[in-house]
């Protein structure tokens, strides 16, 4: 990817959740988890990683241009959003990463490290001590999944169980971060 993206928070983005999952059927392509993504991304907080306009007035009005971005990023047109994370956080010392997914065409160029890097920097300042995040776990071989747990590790997230029945049909891992 050429050029710079920014990471905003915001709430409600199921239509850029639903855009990016559905590029990338290898790993979001069972309709019925798909479907639960989205209706996450309706209630979670959202983080999005846009695309930085090569002038700061790209996102004003003008003719047949598009909207503002709201200083929430609800405005920010689906199309335009490269990546999103969805945080689920039950605890005020422990989240979760419940959803992370770049479209496809823009991996390995650091937009899933700057969605971690902002949500890290979020929950530290909030106190919060514990990041974790569930995948397929490596007893299920899967190439795409063991790019996805050597993601995590690299950004220094760290296996603590496999859980061969916890999802129904596939092994979950638990893999956490100290914050």
């Amino acid at each position: 990817m050429s050029g710079t993206f920014t990471v905003v928070r915001t709430l409600g983005r199921s239509d850029a959740a639903h855009d990016i999952l559905e590029e990338l059927p290898e790993w979001f392509g069972i309709d019925r988890f798909t479907h639960e993504y989205v209706e996450a991304a309706a209630k979670f907080p959202n983080y999005v990683a846009v695309a930085a306009p090569e002038t700061p007035s790209a996102w004003a009005v003008s003719a047949g241009a598009a909207p503002p971005v709201g200083a929430d990023g609800s405005e920010i047109p689906s199309e335009d959003v490269l990546g999103v994370l969805l945080l689920d956080q039950r605890y005020p010392t422990s989240a979760e990463v419940h959803l992370l997914a770049v479209r496809r065409k823009h991996h390995r160029a650091g937009i899933g490290r700057a969605l971690m890097e902002r949500v890290e920097d979020d929950l530290r300042a909030q106190g919060v001590r514990l990041l974790s995040v569930k995948t397929l776990g490596p007893s299920a071989s899967d190439p795409g999944f063991d790019q996805t747990r050597a993601f995590y590790a690299a950004c220094g997230f760290h296996p603590v169980e496999e859980f061969p029945d916890l999802w129904a049909d596939d092994p979950c891992l638990l893999m956490v971060k100290s914050l």
